[in-house]
């Protein structure tokens, strides 16, 4: 019987001469050594190189790779360095590939032209404008076409009006149709590839994919991870900025354009659209401008994410969140922040940014999350919100009794605030509006 020791060494023989059948290396070594001097350095406890023993041939064989004899050893220092050159290497390869296609050509397209054209019309082709732009698309996107390559102006002013939304009175900066249809190439062929990858994953607002059901399950989620470990315990800091898009700066988004492209003639295009709008604040009613203002308080976010004590973080357009267990953590958060939206430009609503006690609740996008029993996550609508919703009802009733609407367009406008309510919890909440609605309207 083979003793088990001489067993292993036969392997390790054997797997030598299929090394070195193939031509196989080890590093930069090539592995040629007589099957006869592998056995018996093997039973003598002689390595190669670095590794002892046979370890040598187990890791040729699984195709490791080795430190090549010659080369120093890094001590922590250089080894970091090394990382850090490997990261920014790989960004930057991400980054090359990214905005490759980001592109005045690109956005000139007639193809994508076209598209862009087809989906700027949807949900207003009603509209007698819309209707004669499209009735000649094709000699129109060839004009805009010209326009882009040969650097003409093709803004045509604004439509401002102002409407009331949720009791809140919003400017509106309306573009022409013939921009609009400019405006959407631009942001789905150059500005979404180049900044959305850049974002985090808490960014919810103007994504595709994402949004405000998409926010709300995300900070369920993290309520729901946070009181398995640690409970009740806990505060969160709510973020809001003041008049937000009324108050961003332009060099700052400047700044963010000319990090994520590199095409100058798109740039020059951009930064055109940003001045059209004054020297500070950008219009409601553009898609580029949708854009910038989410991407814009960006580094908040990755600042968030690298701080240590914080847990959790989010953010939907301009209302910001963070999760800590020590109320101490979210202040020193909390000046960082200053600090950054003092060079981005960023004014911080003090009346709406408060830290409050997660066992207490906290509401956000007009929704209350509070933990109910045995740690259940509970997201109801705020108090407003359901009073809005019932002096709603009553004025429709009145509009409805004067022949101004009809009862076909309430139970339109009713079953979509009933959708919104159906992915909360929100049961007798709908019970006793359906009450109403039932005697308002019978």
């Amino acid at each position: 019987m083979i003793p088990k020791t001489c067993q292993t060494a036969q392997t390790a023989a054997l797997s030598a001469v299929h090394l070195r059948k193939e031509g196989a290396t080890i590093g930069r070594v090539p592995v040629n050594l007589h099957p006869e001097t592998v056995a018996v350095r093997f039973l003598h406890g002689a390595g190669f190189g670095t590794c002892p023993r046979f370890m040598v041939i187990r890791q040729a064989a699984c195709g490791c790779r080795m430190k090549p004899f010659g080369v120093p050893p890094m001590n922590s220092d250089e080894r970091r360095v090394a990382r850090r050159a490997r990261r920014d290497s790989k960004r930057a390869a991400n980054r090359s590939a990214r905005i490759e296609g980001c592109t005045l050509e690109s956005i000139a397209d007639l193809d994508n032209l076209y598209q862009s054209a087809i989906d700027a019309s949807r949900g207003v082709s009603w509209k007698s404008s819309v209707q004669r732009y499209m009735l000649r698309v094709v000699p129109n996107i060839m004009r805009a076409r010209r326009d882009l390559l040969s650097g003409k102006d093709f803004k045509r002013g604004f439509i401002e009006f102002d409407i009331f939304e949720r009791g809140k009175l919003r400017h509106i900066c309306s573009v022409h149709f013939s921009e609009r249809v400019i405006q959407k190439s631009i942001s789905r062929h150059a500005l979404a590839p180049a900044i959305w990858p850049t974002l985090t994953e808490g960014c919810a607002a103007n994504i595709k994919g994402r949004g405000t059901e998409y926010a709300i399950k995300r900070l369920k989620r993290q309520l729901v991870n946070h009181h398995k470990r640690h409970g009740e315990r806990g505060y969160i800091l709510q973020i809001d900025f003041a008049n937000y898009f009324g108050n961003i700066d332009h060099e700052a988004c400047k700044r963010l354009i000319d990090r994520a492209l590199d095409d100058d003639l798109v740039k020059a295009v951009v930064f055109d659209q940003i001045d059209a709008h004054g020297t500070r604040g950008l219009g409601l009613g553009s898609e580029p401008n949708q854009v910038l203002a989410v991407a814009l308080p960006s580094p908040i976010d990755h600042l968030m994410l690298s701080t240590p004590g914080i847990l959790a973080s989010g953010r939907y357009m301009d209302d910001s969140y963070c999760i800590a267990l020590e109320k101490s953590v979210l202040y020193d958060a909390l000046k960082r922040i200053e600090s950054l939206c003092d060079e981005l430009g960023i004014v911080i609503n003090r009346k709406k940014t408060r830290i409050v006690k997660l066992s207490r609740g906290f509401v956000f996008l007009k929704k209350r999350f509070y933990f109910g029993d045995g740690g259940k996550v509970v997201v109801r609508p705020c108090r407003s919100s359901i009073t809005r919703q019932r002096r709603k009802l009553k004025k429709q009733a009145a509009l409805v009794g004067c022949g101004m609407m009809t009862k076909e367009q309430v139970n339109q406008s009713y079953q979509s605030w009933r959708g919104g309510m159906k992915r909360l919890d929100a049961h007798d909440t709908v019970l006793r509006m359906d009450a109403l609605y039932k005697e308002l309207f019978g």
